[in-house]
Protein backbone atom coordinates (compact mmCIF):
# COMPACT_ATOMS: atom_id res chain seq x y z
CA UNK A 1 0.00 0.00 0.00
CA UNK A 2 1.45 3.29 -0.81
CA UNK A 3 0.00 7.11 -0.31
CA UNK A 4 -0.64 8.22 -3.82
CA UNK A 5 0.07 11.97 -4.40
CA UNK A 6 1.39 13.43 -7.53
CA UNK A 7 4.49 14.85 -5.99
CA UNK A 8 6.35 15.15 -9.42
CA UNK A 9 3.34 16.54 -10.88
CA UNK A 10 3.57 19.18 -8.55
CA UNK A 11 7.25 19.82 -8.38
CA UNK A 12 7.21 18.91 -4.70
CA UNK A 13 9.85 17.68 -2.55
CA UNK A 14 8.94 19.75 0.14
CA UNK A 15 9.05 16.43 2.84
CA UNK A 16 12.23 15.32 1.29
CA UNK A 17 14.17 19.02 3.04
CA UNK A 18 15.45 18.46 6.50
CA UNK A 19 13.91 15.11 6.67
CA UNK A 20 13.75 12.97 9.80
CA UNK A 21 12.27 10.10 7.74
CA UNK A 22 12.69 6.51 10.50
CA UNK A 23 14.67 3.39 8.65
CA UNK A 24 13.44 0.14 9.43
CA UNK A 25 15.67 -2.81 8.95
CA UNK A 26 14.19 -3.84 5.85
CA UNK A 27 14.08 -0.37 4.60
CA UNK A 28 18.06 -0.71 5.25
CA UNK A 29 18.48 -4.25 3.81
CA UNK A 30 16.57 -2.98 0.51
CA UNK A 31 18.65 -0.07 0.12
CA UNK A 32 21.62 -2.04 0.74
CA UNK A 33 20.52 -4.11 -1.76
CA UNK A 34 20.56 -1.98 -4.88
CA UNK A 35 24.75 -0.63 -3.73
CA UNK A 36 24.11 2.02 -1.21
CA UNK A 37 26.34 1.34 2.07
CA UNK A 38 23.68 2.00 5.24
CA UNK A 39 26.37 4.60 7.14
CA UNK A 40 26.54 6.88 3.73
CA UNK A 41 23.27 6.77 3.19
CA UNK A 42 21.28 7.29 7.19
CA UNK A 43 22.78 7.61 10.32
CA UNK A 44 21.41 6.87 14.60
CA UNK A 45 19.98 9.21 16.06
CA UNK A 46 18.63 8.52 19.49
CA UNK A 47 19.28 4.96 18.98
CA UNK A 48 16.80 5.29 15.70
CA UNK A 49 18.38 5.15 12.14
CA UNK A 50 17.55 7.53 10.03
CA UNK A 51 17.97 8.93 6.37
CA UNK A 52 20.63 11.57 6.02
CA UNK A 53 20.26 15.06 5.34
CA UNK A 54 23.02 16.32 2.87
CA UNK A 55 23.12 20.08 2.64
CA UNK A 56 19.35 20.23 3.89
CA UNK A 57 18.00 17.63 1.58
CA UNK A 58 17.41 13.55 1.39
CA UNK A 59 20.61 12.18 0.17
CA UNK A 60 18.52 10.58 -2.09
CA UNK A 61 16.79 13.77 -3.33
CA UNK A 62 18.74 14.83 -6.87
CA UNK A 63 17.52 17.28 -9.14
CA UNK A 64 14.38 17.64 -7.21
CA UNK A 65 13.54 13.63 -7.39
CA UNK A 66 13.66 10.67 -5.58
CA UNK A 67 16.60 8.56 -6.92
CA UNK A 68 15.56 5.53 -5.25
CA UNK A 69 12.45 5.68 -5.55
CA UNK A 70 11.07 2.59 -6.55
CA UNK A 71 12.87 1.70 -3.30
CA UNK A 72 11.82 3.99 -1.13
CA UNK A 73 11.89 3.90 2.55
CA UNK A 74 8.42 2.74 4.14
CA UNK A 75 7.86 5.89 5.83
CA UNK A 76 8.19 7.98 2.12
CA UNK A 77 5.92 5.87 0.66
CA UNK A 78 3.12 6.18 3.10
CA UNK A 79 3.76 10.12 3.96
CA UNK A 80 1.67 12.77 4.21
CA UNK A 81 0.21 9.84 6.36
CA UNK A 82 1.44 9.99 9.66
CA UNK A 83 1.57 8.39 13.42
CA UNK A 84 0.30 11.13 15.97
CA UNK A 85 1.10 10.30 19.28
CA UNK A 86 -0.83 12.57 20.95
CA UNK A 87 -3.84 11.21 19.76
CA UNK A 88 -3.01 7.94 19.45
CA UNK A 89 -3.91 7.39 15.26
CA UNK A 90 -2.55 7.98 11.80
CA UNK A 91 -3.16 11.23 10.33
CA UNK A 92 -2.96 13.48 7.73
CA UNK A 93 0.44 16.06 8.07
CA UNK A 94 -0.17 19.47 8.25
CA UNK A 95 3.11 20.07 6.77
CA UNK A 96 2.19 18.47 3.31
CA UNK A 97 1.82 21.77 0.84
CA UNK A 98 -0.88 18.66 -1.25
CA UNK A 99 -2.24 16.75 1.98
CA UNK A 100 -5.79 17.72 0.70
CA UNK A 101 -5.24 14.84 -2.29
CA UNK A 102 -5.39 12.54 0.89
CA UNK A 103 -9.15 11.40 1.40
CA UNK A 104 -9.68 10.15 4.97
CA UNK A 105 -10.40 6.62 3.83
CA UNK A 106 -6.87 6.34 2.82
CA UNK A 107 -5.84 7.30 6.47
CA UNK A 108 -7.62 4.15 8.13
CA UNK A 109 -6.34 1.99 5.52
CA UNK A 110 -2.36 2.66 6.32
CA UNK A 111 -3.01 2.98 9.84
CA UNK A 112 -1.84 -0.71 10.51
CA UNK A 113 0.73 -0.61 8.44
CA UNK A 114 2.10 2.52 9.82
CA UNK A 115 1.60 1.17 13.09
CA UNK A 116 3.92 -2.28 12.45
CA UNK A 117 6.41 0.26 10.75
CA UNK A 118 6.71 1.86 14.12
CA UNK A 119 6.73 -1.72 15.91
CA UNK A 120 9.79 -2.49 13.34
CA UNK A 121 11.51 0.89 14.37
CA UNK A 122 11.25 0.99 17.36
CA UNK A 123 10.67 -2.05 18.79
CA UNK A 124 7.06 -1.41 20.40
CA UNK A 125 3.60 -0.59 19.37
CA UNK A 126 2.50 3.25 19.80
Amino acid sequence: MVVRIECLKHNCCECCMETEMQLSDKDVKRLEKIGFKRDEFSTVIDGVRVLRNVDGKCFFLKNGKCGVYRQRPLGCRLYPVVYDVDEGKAVIHSFCPYRHEIKKSTVKKVERILIRHIAEVFGYLP
